[in-house]
C-alpha cells in the first residue's frame, strides 16, 4: 500500500481518490477551507446503468506528511493558491490537467519528481463529496509510470499506459479536447448540438486539423486521421467541463486548452483561424471580455 494526495475534489479528483482508496490505497483529498466544512468524509460514486458505490476518504486542506504520489486534478486556473496547500515532501507528482501550461510551474516546484499525464474519463461532481461517472472506463496515459504508480492504478482497476513522450501524452489528449470542447461549448449544447450546425461543425473539424499541425511541430507523433473519426464517432451525448463551466458563468479553462493551439500555431507559423474563430465565439458566449483589437 502507498499513500496518495489528490489535490481538487472536482470529478476527476473525486472519481480518482475513490477508486485508489476501493483499491486499497491509502489517500487524502486536499480541499478548500470551505469545502471541507461540508465534506462528510465518505465519497459517493455513481456509475450510469452500474452499481455505484461509496467509500471512506481523508481530507485535509494542507499536506503535512508525505506522500508517495500526490496527484493534481484541479482545473489550471486554481493551481498557484492549491499548491500552497502542499507542504509536504512528495515522491511522484502526477498532473491530469488539461493543456500544455501547468508542466513549468509544477516542474520550477518538483523538478524531475512531475510525471506528465492525461486522464480519459467522464466524470461530473454533482455534490461535495459526490462524483456520477459516466464512461465505463477510466484511462490514464503517461510519460513514463513509476512502479508505485502502476501498482496504485492497477488495484484501483484504472487502466494505466505509456504514452511515450510528454508531447505525445498531453497533445493526443488536447487534439482532441480542443476541438470537442471549444465546438460543445459554442453550441451551448452535447457533441449532436454542434453537429446539427454545418458551419461549428467544419470550425471543429478545421480545429482539428490546426492542433495536429500545432502538435506535430511541437515534437508530437499524432494520427489526424484518428483524431477526426474519433470526433466524428463520438456519442452524440458528448459533454465537457469547459462547456459546463462556461454555463455557469465561469470561462474556466477555455485559455488553458485553447492557448496551447494558439501559442504553438505562433510559433511554428501555423494559421489557427478556426480556433481563434471558436474561441472568439465561446469567450462572447461565456460574457468575458475579448482580447483587444478583436473584432466582433
Amino acid at each position: 500500500m502507498s499513500r496518495h494526495a489528490v489535490l481538487g475534489a472536482g470529478g476527476v479528483g473525486l472519481a480518482l481518490a475513490a477508486a485508489l482508496a476501493r483499491g486499497g490505497e491509502d489517500v487524502t483529498l486536499l480541499l478548500r477551507p470551505a469545502t471541507l466544512a461540508r465534506y462528510g468524509g465518505v465519497v459517493g460514486v455513481q456509475q450510469g446503468l452500474r452499481a455505484g458505490f461509496t467509500v471512506a476518504v481523508p481530507a485535509g486542506t494542507r499536506l503535512t506528511e508525505p506522500a508517495d504520489v500526490l496527484w493534481v486534478c484541479v482545473k489550471h486556473p486554481d493551481l498557484p493558491g492549491a499548491l500552497t496547500g502542499v507542504a509536504a515532501d512528495v515522491g511522484v507528482v502526477v498532473p491530469l490537467l488539461n493543456g500544455t501550461g501547468h508542466l513549468p510551474p509544477l516542474r520550477d516546484r518538483f523538478g524531475d519528481r512531475v510525471v506528465a499525464g492525461a486522464i480519459r474519463i467522464e466524470a461530473t461532481r454533482t455534490a461535495v463529496g459526490e462524483v456520477r461517472q459516466d464512461s465505463l472506463f477510466t484511462e490514464i496515459e503517461l510519460a513514463g509510470a513509476p512502479e508505485v504508480v502502476v501498482r496504485a492504478l492497477a488495484a484501483a482497476g484504472i487502466g494505466c499506459t505509456d504514452g511515450g513522450s510528454e508531447a505525445d501524452v498531453l497533445w493526443r489528449k488536447l487534439t482532441l479536447l480542443a476541438p470537442l470542447a471549444l465546438a460543445t461549448t459554442c453550441a451551448a449544447g452535447p457533441l449532436d448540438a454542434v453537429r446539427a450546425d454545418e458551419d461549428l461543425t467544419r470550425l471543429m473539424l478545421a480545429c482539428a486539423d490546426e492542433a495536429c499541425a500545432a502538435g506535430r511541430a511541437e515534437g508530437a507523433r499524432l494520427d489526424r486521421g484518428r483524431v477526426l473519426r474519433a470526433l466524428t464517432r463520438a456519442p452524440g451525448r458528448t459533454r465537457t467541463s469547459l462547456q459546463r463551466d462556461v454555463e455557469r458563468g465561469a470561462p474556466g479553462e477555455l485559455d488553458a486548452i485553447a492557448g496551447p493551439v494558439r501559442e504553438a500555431g505562433a510559433r511554428h507559423g501555423i494559421p489557427t483561424p478556426a480556433t481563434d474563430e471558436l474561441v472568439r465565439r465561446a469567450r462572447h458566449d461565456a460574457g468575458t471580455p475579448l482580447p483587444a483589437g478583436t473584432r466582433e
